[in-house]
């Protein structure tokens, strides 16, 4: 079965089902339509594996192999934020649990997604974490004949992963983490940017507004301020960070999941304009 058909079907599906986003039994569907995709993803994964096992050169074979993977995770955390959209809510602070566990998996796909567009398929079975300066990943070193639309994608999920991860007021060790891959990718791609200037561009740009952000949380840590999922307040790093999208995702791809952010609403703010915060 094609990958397009598997993720058009569960999109039409999706946007059959919805519903009132609050009721259990619309949550019910929404999660049922969601894990069969994941398995029927899963099963191409499988079948594809295998019809690739049989490419005679093993650098291809691996290549291959990383190339399905990276399709494989795309799927899943486009699939993810499709899902979160039927629900009209883009406030995170707002969600219900189920809401956020989609958004909690969108984040673990576009992890992964990036853990495999880092790996060098030359080593079987290698780890960014474990990679040596030297060691470059196959999947990149492509991209200076690749198209637009590769490009865009992964600047987007790496904007996508890093967003999220603050939003989801992840540990700061763990935002430090993919900061370094992010990094790693914008430096391997300095070599090859002649054409796609401006996703290079989003992506440093990206980089830099995330580690604005961390500075942020940094220093209201050490303030004693706290930072946790229930804070009444952003810092303006972040409201910068949260309100960065650019353009190319939404006019010319139509990416999802950009448009969330999390604004805590305190006592005090009963009293402005609710229809703003959503």
């Amino acid at each position: 079965m094609e990958l397009n058909f598997i993720r058009a079907e569960a999109y039409n599906k999706i946007v059959a089902q919805v519903g009132d986003p609050l009721l259990p039994q619309d949550e019910s569907t929404l999660r049922r339509t969601v894990e069969d995709t994941t398995v029927e993803l899963s099963l191409w994964l499988e079948e594809w594996t295998v019809i690739v096992s049989t490419e005679p050169t093993p650098q291809q074979q691996l290549l291959a192999l990383q190339n399905l993977h990276i399709q494989r995770e795309w799927a899943m955390m486009t699939l993810y934020l499709k899902a979160i959209a039927t629900s009209g809510i883009e406030n995170i602070a707002f969600m219900t649990n189920f809401q956020k566990e989609f958004v909690c998996r969108a984040k673990e796909a576009a992890a992964r997604h990036l853990h495999h567009v880092l790996e060098d398929s030359s080593t079987p079975f290698s780890s960014p974490a474990l990679s040596s300066e030297h060691t470059r990943s196959t999947y990149l070193s492509t991209f200076k004949w690749t198209l637009d639309y590769v490009w865009a994608k992964c600047a987007f999920s790496i904007l996508l992963v890093l967003k999220l991860a603050i939003l989801l007021r992840d540990p700061v060790p763990s935002v430090m983490l993919l900061l370094r891959d992010a990094h790693r990718v914008l430096e391997e791609l300095k070599t090859v940017t002649v054409g796609h200037i401006a996703y290079f561009q989003i992506l440093q740009t990206s980089i830099e507004k995330c580690e604005a952000t961390l500075r942020e949380y940094v220093t209201q840590q050490n303030a004693g301020a706290d930072l946790d999922a229930t804070s009444n307040s952003n810092g303006v790093a972040e409201d910068e960070f949260q309100g960065y999208v650019p353009s190319e995702f939404v006019f010319e791809w139509d990416f999802p999941g950009l448009n969330l952010k999390h604004m805590p609403l305190g006592w005090q703010d009963l009293f402005i304009n609710i229809d703003n915060i959503f």
